[in-house]
């Protein structure tokens, strides 16, 4: 990631110059920080999958807080202490393989993946829910029983649907903007925690 300012929101935004001084790749990692500190998602010595992982503000904010990372992207990303990277597409039979091949098994799977913006709204949150639903099918697929999935969305009408899939499946579920999200930015984050099977219903916990 060039530390250039490309744009007059990055000149004018506390996390990006926050990021370039304490030596984060992105502001993202500010969000995966709040967002440990208010839920408790990371822990010293967990595996975490890290999809969409470039540049690897996520990464480094996860081997920060003491885990091993597998990360995985399209994007090439540059080596990071205590990450696995591989370099795929995450709906692959290969790049399952590939994850696989390094760990069966994650205490965590974390997604801060966007698709490429184009400026209309409708085709820009139908990309991000087919992403979401790519990102939901793999913590499914490699997640421990009791595990946590935390995973950006665009709001938009398929918000509540992709939630209520979601929510089945953890014990623990919210949608959550932490404060290093741009103000006026559509960005939600779904955490959930304590992965596995129908638990029985609870009041909303989306509050």
């Amino acid at each position: 990631m060039s530390m250039k300012p490309r744009r007059v929101e990055d000149r004018q935004d506390h996390y990006y110059w926050k990021a370039k001084k304490e030596g984060y790749r992105s502001r993202a990692a500010y969000k995966l920080l709040q967002m440990d500190r208010k839920f408790g998602i990371i822990r010293k010595g967990y595996w975490v999958l890290d999809l969409g992982a470039s540049p690897g503000g996520w990464s480094q904010v996860a081997v920060e807080l003491g885990a091993s990372v597998v990360a995985v992207d399209l994007a090439p990303m540059k080596p990071i202490d205590g990450v696995v990277f591989i370099q795929g597409d995450i709906t692959s039979k290969e790049t399952r393989e590939m994850i696989r091949g390094v760990r069966e098994k994650f205490d965590v799977v974390i997604c801060d993946a966007s698709p490429k913006i184009t400026g209309h709204w409708d085709i820009d949150h139908y990309r991000s829910v087919e992403l979401v639903e790519a990102a939901f099918s793999m913590a499914r697929e490699f997640l421990k029983p009791g595990g946590s999935f935390v995973v950006k969305m665009f709001q938009g009408q398929e918000t509540p649907r992709l939630y209520s899939e979601f929510k089945k499946h953890f014990r623990f579920k919210k949608l959550h903007s932490p404060p290093a999200s741009r103000k006026r930015s559509s960005e939600i984050y779904f955490i959930g925690k304590g992965f596995g099977g129908k638990f029985r219903p609870k009041r909303d916990d989306t509050d």
